[in-house]
């Protein structure tokens, strides 16, 4: 405690938030639009998500910026679930659409088939309180592109790059599997998958989680240290060119909160070991997380943001302990750096465990075992993609790249399919 004293004030910070979020109400901000809407006034909505396909409905998530009462205008902020009936004309509202509608706003409730689980608690952490449901008559487009310029670009980045992957030659799925990977989108990755994946205790790889991204970062970063960039005067460089990357990749995958946070962690440590204070990557994490919990509260709930700073914190701890560990035998540089990648996925599992087991009720056998066998052949996987996404065009090389592609997500695929014929691969509880 004494060597971090950011943990003085971090340990109390993380209190007040928890007896604040169960013993009052969260604050409301400066213009929320529950201080201007009256039942039956008409009101403008941002969509600020794509759809969400659901069995009968199609869910966003939208801002009411502006509540209209007679002849006058609120510009307004507040989040609400924006519920849509699956029809033709739903599937063209896209991100940066603002609507018009009078529907009422409904406050958020509780499943009712479900006693254990409290959705409208969960909802309220992401300060959003209402819901609306509209028919095909009860709205009406207004505007379109209003979105952030920066999500809305990053966006068609994104979109561009789940064309290539599903233009490509590769097989349905393994071009879906690429997709989740990479650039973060679940929606083409049949079911069957999804619960091969769950059941071997990796269902982060089919999300571009805070993890997916450090792997590349750490695969990139002893690449560089492979070559003329390891040279001590060139430090510096490499770390800049990490610290970029992260935040190329952020605008790749849409810019998600998960990406950003691993970019502006690598921004901290950066700054960190440049700084004449010394450097203690454990206080550079905890700042980090402090960091966070001051600009939003609320976060400390959020299970991507539990997630990965869980998982760094694992690999900050193995990283510092590394050489204790494994003392320094004369392996080879490829040998090593695969015992290190093991051991790193196999520390950040073991502090993701707990919070796996709280979360989804169910034990997976053989999630440990997976994860050190497939997360450091995934940083390999991970790789060719990106190297995929950039070479495709070029004639011969994009098609060797493409093969290589092909059978590694082949056999990925086949790896984890190995848990349907494994007994007891999830057990309840």
């Amino acid at each position: 405690m004494k060597k971090r004293p950011i943990l003085f004030v971090l340990i109390p910070l993380c209190f007040l938030i928890l007896i604040w979020e169960s013993f009052l109400p969260l604050v409301f901000v400066r213009n929320h639009y529950s201080k201007h809407y009256v039942n039956g006034s008409g009101y403008q909505i941002l969509i600020k998500s794509d759809g969400e396909l659901r069995n009968k409905t199609i869910k966003y998530r939208g801002e009411v910026i502006r509540c209209v009462d007679g002849n006058l205008q609120h510009i307004t902020e507040g989040d609400v679930l924006v519920y849509f009936p699956i029809s033709d004309s739903v599937f063209n509202i896209k991100f940066g659409d603002i609507i018009l509608t009078n529907s009422s706003l409904r406050p958020i409730e509780n499943f009712i088939d479900s006693s254990s689980f409290d959705y409208k608690r969960m909802m309220k952490r992401k300060k959003i309180y209402d819901n609306v449901f509209l028919s095909n008559a009860d709205w009406k487009r207004v505007a379109e592109n209003q979105g952030n310029f920066l999500i809305t670009k990053s966006r068609k980045v994104n979109r561009y790059f789940q064309n290539k992957l599903l233009n490509s030659k590769l097989p349905k799925q393994e071009a879906a599997l690429a997709i989740g990977m990479l650039l973060g989108e679940k929606e083409y990755i049949d079911e069957d998958t999804q619960e091969n994946f769950r059941e071997a205790g990796l269902t982060h790889i089919l999300v571009v989680s805070g993890m997916n991204i450090a792997i590349i970062l750490i695969v990139l970063e002893s690449f560089l240290k492979l070559f003329f960039f390891g040279r001590e005067r060139l430090i510096l460089v490499r770390k800049i060119i990490l610290v970029l990357m992260a935040f190329a990749l952020c605008f790749v995958v849409s810019l998600t909160p998960s990406a950003l946070r691993v970019a502006i962690m690598m921004l901290a440590f950066l700054f960190s070991k440049q700084s004449n204070r010394g450097y203690d990557s454990l206080n550079v994490f905890f700042v980090t997380v402090f960091i966070f919990l001051i600009f939003d509260p609320m976060i400390l709930f959020d299970w991507s943001f539990q997630f990965s700073f869980l998982a760094v914190f694992g690999i900050i701890l193995f990283a510092s302990w590394k050489h204790r560990l494994f003392p320094k035998f004369k392996f080879n540089y490829f040998l090593r750096q695969g015992v290190s990648a093991a051991g790193m996925t196999l520390s950040a599992q073991t502090f993701l465990f707990p919070l796996l087991l709280w979360r989804f009720r169910v034990i997976y056998p053989y999630m440990l075992l997976f994860n050190i066998i497939i997360v450091p052949f995934m940083s390999i996987v991970l790789i060719t993609i990106i190297l995929f996404l950039l070479l495709s065009d070029i004639v011969f090389v994009g098609t060797v790249v493409e093969t290589l592609m092909h059978w590694e997500l082949y056999l990925l695929m086949k790896l984890v399919g190995l848990t349907d014929s494994l007994p007891y691969s999830a057990i309840e509880i």
